[in-house]
């Protein structure tokens, strides 16, 4: 016998969305490689760009020392000069491709693209040396007067030296700043949203 009651609709709450598995460890170590091995390329080539655009200045020995006019110091300052137009953007570049490729674990890539940047800069100047004429101060110790001597790529002081790494790193900061992080995680919905609501009797 019916008592007049009309029982609520029992509805199953909604099934909880399948959790991300985690990316596994080999190929985040994977990654980190690539990103190393991706800077090294590109520092030995911008070594060997960066000695491709030097004009070497040119001086004359006098007592046993190099000296050389104002243009070869023009010449000398412009190595300085090339080696940040090529690190700089070079490594603002492949901190871009880097973030935007192989940024699934932000933190995994800010290290290796810190230590990649570094070891590009390294290699950077172990190719600009080794293509550079020797330094002129050494040869002019046994040279005699008026011998002519090319000069040699330098980079002496450390803030120039932290172009390569310091554009990797803006260019990183820039699409981690821009996309909000590349680690894609699954799709998860509120507690308490619309969506969850929706077509859900209300029991009163």
């Amino acid at each position: 016998m019916s008592d007049g009651l009309t029982a609520a609709p029992i509805h199953e709450p909604p099934a909880a969305p399948p959790a991300r598995a985690r990316r596994p460890v080999r190929v985040v170590l994977v990654q980190a490689l690539v990103v190393l091995a991706l800077f090294a390329v590109a520092g030995l080539g911008a070594g060997y760009l960066w000695h491709h655009l030097w004009d070497s200045p040119r001086g004359l020995v006098a007592g046993h020392q190099w000296y050389t006019d104002e243009h070869g110091l023009r010449d000398d300052f412009a190595g300085v000069a090339w080696y940040v137009v090529v690190a700089a953007p070079t490594g603002l570049v492949l901190g871009l491709l880097c973030a935007w490729f192989l940024g699934r674990a932000e933190l995994v890539t800010l290290v290796a693209v810190l230590a990649g940047s570094v070891l590009a800069a390294y290699l950077m100047l172990v190719v600009g040396y080794h293509l550079s004429p020797p330094d002129p101060q050494i040869a002019a110790r046994t040279a005699k007067d008026g011998t002519r001597l090319q000069g040699a790529l330098r980079v002496d002081q450390w803030p120039p030296r932290g172009a390569f790494p310091f554009g990797a790193l803006v260019g990183l900061a820039l699409v981690y700043a821009l996309t909000g992080g590349r680690s894609a995680q699954g799709p998860q919905t509120p507690e308490g949203s619309p969506e969850q609501g929706l077509g859900e009797g209300t029991p009163r």
